[in-house]
């Protein structure tokens, strides 16, 4: 009868020992698991960090630009903004006023200025080197 008990007791040890393994097994895999899933969402949070910090510059930018663009409006409603479109765009005029235009000179006025500029010895040695 001893014999039979210490023989139980061995089989009932090898089946503890092979439990315990299996749970301590599965206990480091779940704490892996754990483990690796925090890893995952720290990189995720500060890859949405970084890109929650350059909308952000984005949206400053956008709002300044914004800005601008209604003090263009507000300006563009003026009278006197008006008044030079008209003036430089439409080529209009007020009441009362002169148009000036001024013509830009080509390169065939540019050589008659050289050629009226030059002193009468030097259109002289300019006709006879020529031929």
């Amino acid at each position: 009868m001893i014999a039979k008990f210490r023989k139980k007791k061995k089989r009932s040890s090898w089946k503890n020992i092979f439990f315990s393994m299996f749970f301590i097994v599965l206990f480091i895999l779940v704490i892996g698991f754990l483990f690796i899933t925090n890893w995952k969402i720290n990189q995720r949070r500060v890859e949405l960090t970084n890109r929650i910090e350059t909308l952000k510059q984005e949206v400053a930018i956008l709002e300044e630009k914004n800005q601008e663009i209604k003090e263009r409006i507000s300006q563009t409603e003026s009278q006197e903004y008006l008044e030079k479109v008209a003036r430089d765009q439409l080529s209009l005029k007020a009441p009362g006023e002169e148009v000036v235009v001024v013509k830009k000179e080509t390169e065939e006025e540019k050589e008659e200025v050289k050629e009226e500029e030059k002193t009468w010895w030097e259109k002289f040695k300019s006709i006879w080197t020529r031929d």
